[in-house]
């Protein structure tokens, strides 16, 4: 009877080990998807999945993505169980909110299954992580890429001796991300961060958050926000008369075209700290990356790709193009791992300016793309933004 119940055991446990094990030669490679399709962050998510999508039209793979819609961490975990016991992939793609991707790439590592995020920037996502890739910008160097900007463009542009600055956050993992990014960067960078002001998205008093920054006096305002929020703040500090030498948002709200539209006029001037969009500068690119994004914009439907969009592309595309075709035998989660550590695509080729290469798996942020684009731009106009800095992505 022993014999019989550790003969079962052993039958049981290869059977979970096949179950997301997939012939790589002949039939077709099942992956999931996990993006708010619904909820507050749709727009987003819904984008970014059609740039996934585009890529996996130019790309030809023969893949076919399962996707499941998550609005809250806690679906986003259980999405992971269903994607792994139900349809037993190999490798789940997403996720855009920063919030859904800690907890699904956490439950895909302790799965052991590789997770591929193609928009969430917070930093712990990849940190002391085995089988999480990420081939966009973290938090912390979006952040950085903003205080940049403000270091050695603004500052000398009003010729400041001892420039003030103050950071606006939400307290969750993508405010303090970013934020802590611009603080440590702003330090060194001799800026003084006068007032780091964190409040929760979801409860808030916009009047008494631009109250607060009037009181502070600053120089300049970095602001890491949602759209819903980021505008409501936005709207007080016009409402209040709070003016600064430049107010730079990151990623999830100050960068979206949402923002310009919901905001108007009010929105001209303003700076954003994020990846690149469709409307890159050619000089950004490779000739090889310009002829990938006439393809991208083709299989996307000709329309703007917006920064969702490209960043879908771009994970997508490096997936299905530079990983799965150099996987060695079966598809699975430890051969993916192994073909994803040896992609190299340089600077200029991928549609967004960067290129990949993921850090080894010996780094503490070991999965993530070193080679990641970030840039500042500034409205011009009322849904017309123009690339700024560095200045090979200048319009």
């Amino acid at each position: 009877m022993i014999r019989r119940a550790v003969f079962v055991l052993l039958l049981v446990a290869l059977a979970v080990a096949c179950g997301q094990t997939q012939t790589g030669e002949s039939s077709q490679v099942v992956l999931g998807a996990i993006y708010p399709l619904s909820g507050p962050q749709a727009q987003g998510g819904r984008e970014e999945l059609a740039g996934v999508q585009a890529a996996l039209r130019v790309s030809h793979a023969n893949v076919r993505l399962q996707v499941i819609d998550a609005t809250t961490p806690e679906q986003a975990s259980a999405a992971v169980d269903t994607l792994v016991s139900k349809y037993h992939v190999p490798a789940i793609l997403g996720t855009y909110g920063s919030t859904l991707s800690a907890t699904a790439s956490e439950r895909a590592e302790q799965l052991k299954t590789v997770y591929w995020e193609t928009g969430a920037v917070a930093d712990p996502v990849t940190a002391h992580r085995q089988y999480v890739f990420r081939t966009v910008a973290t938090g912390s160097s979006l952040g950085r890429m903003a205080v940049t900007f403000t270091h050695d463009v603004l500052v000398p542009e009003y010729s400041l001796k001892a420039p003030r600055a103050v950071v606006v956050r939400v307290n969750d993992i993508y405010g303090r991300s970013v934020g802590g990014g611009e603080e440590a960067l702003a330090k060194s960078d001799g800026i003084d961060v006068v007032d780091v002001i964190e409040y929760n998205p979801s409860a808030f008093d916009a009047a008494v958050i631009a109250a607060r920054i009037a009181a502070d006096r600053a120089d300049f305002l970095w602001d890491v926000s949602y759209l819903d929020d980021g505008v409501a703040i936005w709207r007080a500090l016009l409402s209040a008369q709070v003016s600064f030498k430049g107010a730079i948002g990151t990623s999830s709200a100050f960068c979206m075209p949402a923002f310009s539209r919901l905001l108007g006029a009010g929105s001209i001037g303003v700076y954003a700290a994020d990846k690149p969009d469709g409307e890159i500068s050619p000089a950004a690119l490779s000739a090889s990356g310009r002829d990938l994004l006439a393809k991208a914009k083709a299989a996307y439907g000709g329309g703007s790709m917006d920064i969702p969009a490209v960043a879908g592309f771009v994970g997508g595309w490096t997936l299905f193009h530079d990983v799965l075709p150099n996987v060695s035998g079966v598809v699975d989660s430890e051969s993916i791992r192994a073909a994803a550590l040896r992609v190299d695509v340089p600077v200029g080729d991928s549609i967004n300016g960067g290129g990949v290469k993921f850090a080894g798996p010996t780094a503490l942020d070991a999965g993530q793309n070193t080679r990641a684009a970030a840039v500042v731009g500034q409205w011009k106009a009322v849904g017309v933004m123009q690339i700024l800095y560095p200045p090979a992505y200048s319009d």
